[in-house]
């Protein structure tokens, strides 16, 4: 009897060991207070990195204003009874186009307030949805796209409800844009165009690992397993699920990638694998030397031209 007390007694402490190692790295990953940290300053490698990070700084602040003068709230209720909050901008004069633009990890609808201008100065009625923990959200976790796409979809219905014409282009930016390849690949409406994503990854098991191994030190098993098993069950999610490069092969919209050379975040040889998984037209933007997040910083006049000439294939 003592030795199976003991035995007893060693599985409860593993588990508790385990249980405790899983929600550390959950809190460290997708914590809404916790997480890596994208410092584009403190990462600068050089002159040109550093003038590249303060003018990402100085434009969010310049365009600022234009997103509070701009914009109204929208709330929805998700499928899962939480209530979720987007800006909306409508278009300068009447307009069928309209742009969902997703923000990046740890970033608010807020942060997206120099994209929501260009792309209002490109006639667009404008959407920018805040994640799961971001902005104006409740909750304490973040769902790295996967939970996001999943209110994407509803804010694309909602847009439907308000003009049944709705001619929808989805963009996002890193998470955002996982968020929207993952939207990518349900069953959306025929008001969904196409889509544009810069420097999204292929899962979040893939980014996780990437990053374990970066900081740590530690391979995938046996931690990663153990923190996307207490995902799932406490989150909702499992790390290997939220996959953008496996919504890609059910998606056969068109679609722009997006990827600078030197991104230290999300690795460039992602960006061939998102591609191939692609199922419908799809193109490239390749921005020599930008790291994560700098694309239209570093190349603004190639961005945006791109930008706008793919999304007028496909937004009339």
């Amino acid at each position: 009897m003592k030795a199976y007390i003991k035995v007893l007694t060693a599985i409860a402490a593993v588990t508790a060991v385990c249980a405790a190692i899983s929600k550390y790295l959950c809190d460290f990953a997708l914590a809404k207070k916790g997480g890596f940290i994208i410092n584009h300053k403190a990462n600068a490698k050089n002159d040109e990195q550093l003038r590249i990070a303060e003018l990402m700084q100085s434009r969010r602040e310049e365009y600022a204003d234009f997103m509070a003068e701009n914009s109204e709230d929208i709330y929805l209720l998700t499928r899962d009874s939480v209530k979720v909050h987007a800006l909306y901008i409508p278009s300068e004069s009447f307009s069928r186009k309209y742009v969902v633009i997703c923000h990046g990890y740890k970033d608010s609808a807020e942060s997206m307030c120099y994209q929501a201008y260009k792309f209002h100065k490109m006639g667009y009625n404008v959407l920018a949805p805040d994640g799961r923990a971001a902005g104006k959200n409740s909750g304490n976790y973040l769902g790295m796209g996967w939970l996001e796409h999943k209110d994407l979809c509803g804010y694309i219905n909602y847009i439907i409800s308000r003009d049944t014409g709705a001619e929808i282009l989805l963009y996002g930016i890193s998470m955002g844009a996982a968020e929207v390849m993952m939207a990518a690949g349900e069953q959306l409406p025929d008001n969904v165009k196409a889509v544009i994503e810069d420097c999204g990854y292929t899962s979040v098991w893939d980014i996780f690992e990437l990053q374990l191994k970066k900081l740590f030190g530690l391979p995938a098993f046996p931690l990663l397993y153990m923190a996307s098993a207490y995902s799932k069950l406490f989150l909702g999610f499992g790390f290997k699920e939220a996959s953008a490069e496996n919504a890609l092969r059910r998606c056969k919209l068109p679609i722009l990638f997006i990827h600078g050379t030197e991104d230290d975040f999300v690795p460039f040889s992602m960006l061939d694998k998102l591609y191939n998984a692609a199922q419908g037209e799809k193109q490239k933007l390749v921005i020599e030397g930008a790291k994560h997040y700098q694309s239209d910083v570093a190349e603004p006049e190639l961005y945006w031209s791109s930008v706008e000439e793919f999304a007028d294939k496909y937004i009339k």
